[in-house]
């Protein structure tokens, strides 16, 4: 059941039914983001590759053995060329702190994602003194 269902369901009815809830728990970190390459077309081994990540920690990323860090996380936001919800939700559900548009490296990966920059041009735009 989709998320959207979800809340229309809450929304309409008068007694909440849990184990409708309980029988449908968010999706992981990992299959969040294995969902995502499937659905851009996207093997794991060019994400590893593209972010430069160690190849066996890059698959305990992807096979949810390890959850990557945050900055790995926008990372993956940027080479997919996700929106600002889809990184939010991603951030969530890998128990990162979400995107907050006052804090001056956030306010530059928002810029980024709604501007669909190249994965290349929004690290350096982020990152460039670093």
């Amino acid at each position: 059941m989709q998320t959207s269902d979800l809340e229309r369901m809450i929304k309409r009815t008068k007694n909440l039914n849990m184990g409708v809830i309980a029988a449908n728990p968010p999706p992981t970190f990992s299959e969040y983001v294995l969902g995502l390459l499937e659905e851009k077309g996207v093997k794991r081994s060019r994400l590893i590759l593209a972010l430069n990540l160690d190849r066996n920690y890059g698959y305990q990323i992807l096979n949810g053995t390890r959850i990557p860090t945050r900055q790995q996380m926008i990372h993956i936001a940027l080479y997919l060329g996700l929106d600002v919800a889809q990184t939010q939700k991603m951030l969530t559900l890998g128990k990162r702190e979400a995107l907050y548009v006052r804090r001056p490296e956030d306010a530059k990966i928002v810029h980024c994602l709604e501007h669909k920059m190249s994965y290349e041009k929004a690290c350096e735009f982020i990152w460039e003194n670093e």
